[in-house]
């Protein structure tokens, strides 16, 4: 076997991850040909054909799923390596770009911050929101280092792992003005207004299943997925807001809402992850936030 060429490894693996040579040609900003070649002389120096094609569409061989498996290793390692040098150069501060899932509480996120300032009060933190779909490229691109979820995550990606940080209790919250108009828990419901959780979410099924249970019909006044926009609806006295416990227990100001006491709990809870990609060289800041940051399960 010939010397490896990381060049052409290199263009073997954007094929393989574009699916055909017309796209990693776009990408590699060379003719295709050029390309053709290169993979060519690759297999050549491997001794063995990396992709066949079948109905004019490139399929990875057996081989050749082999051979991505050990480029990926590879080049993300290479990703890896830049990110650290980058860290190194902002006269060691640590870093940590946190992705965060649309529509998780804000409140997690501030308390998830705060426990990685704590530890860390010189380090630079990046935070930004998306879709889980684009959460999940960038923490495997590395372009963000954790998650913070109130989902789990469901991966063939061995290397990603969920850690579980919290199962916090749902509550019913309203501003004291309001709750004070419904003393008899939980039959003085039925009719009363109520800031309802996005209806795409689980969330939403699962008040509606309970309020059924206690034979109670709510007017929606409102659907919201941010419960920050749910909590300051509910301070305002515009109706009642299923609100996890931990969002309630850092109200500002304080006394501006107020549990509804029934008999019975919801018996709903609202699990909080982070989620890490295993690395070479592990960040710090993740392995003390993984071990370090718990969201309480009861209001305070």
């Amino acid at each position: 076997m010939n010397d490896l060429n990381y060049h052409h490894l290199y263009y073997f693996y954007v094929i393989a991850k574009s699916g055909s040579i017309t796209k990693a040609c776009d990408t590699l900003l060379l003719s295709q040909p050029a390309v053709s070649t290169q993979l060519k002389s690759l297999e050549l120096a491997l001794g063995t054909p990396l992709f066949e094609r079948r109905k004019q569409r490139l399929y990875l061989t057996e081989s050749g799923r082999f051979v991505l498996d050990y480029a990926e290793s590879i080049f993300e390692m290479g990703k890896e390596l830049q990110d650290g040098l980058k860290d190194r150069s902002r006269v060691g501060r640590p870093s940590l770009r946190v992705g965060i899932l649309g529509g998780t509480p804000r409140a997690y996120g501030h308390a998830m911050l705060e426990c990685a300032l704590k530890e860390f009060p010189s380090a630079r933190i990046s935070a930004s929101e998306g879709r889980m779909d684009r959460l999940l490229a960038d923490l495997k691109d590395q372009r963000v280092d954790l998650l913070l979820t109130d989902t789990s995550v469901h991966t063939h990606d061995r290397d990603v792992s969920n850690h579980l940080v919290g199962k916090v209790a749902i509550v019913l919250a309203a501003s004291p003005a309001l709750a004070r108009r419904y003393p008899r828990l939980p039959r003085d419901l039925d009719g009363a207004p109520f800031i309802f959780p996005s209806w795409l979410g689980q969330l939403h099924r699962e008040i509606l299943d309970v309020l059924a249970q206690w034979k109670v019909e709510p007017n929606v006044v409102a659907e919201v997925q941010d419960a920050e926009l749910a909590r300051q609806l509910a301070i305002s006295g515009r109706g009642i807001a299923p609100l996890n416990a931990y969002t309630v227990s850092v109200n500002t100001p304080p006394g501006s809402l107020t549990i509804l006491k029934t008999r019975k709990s919801l018996g709903l809870y609202e699990s909080v992850y982070l989620v890490s990609r295993r690395r070479k060289w592990p960040n710090p800041m993740i392995d003390h936030l993984v071990k370090s940051f718990r969201l309480p399960t009861k209001a305070a």
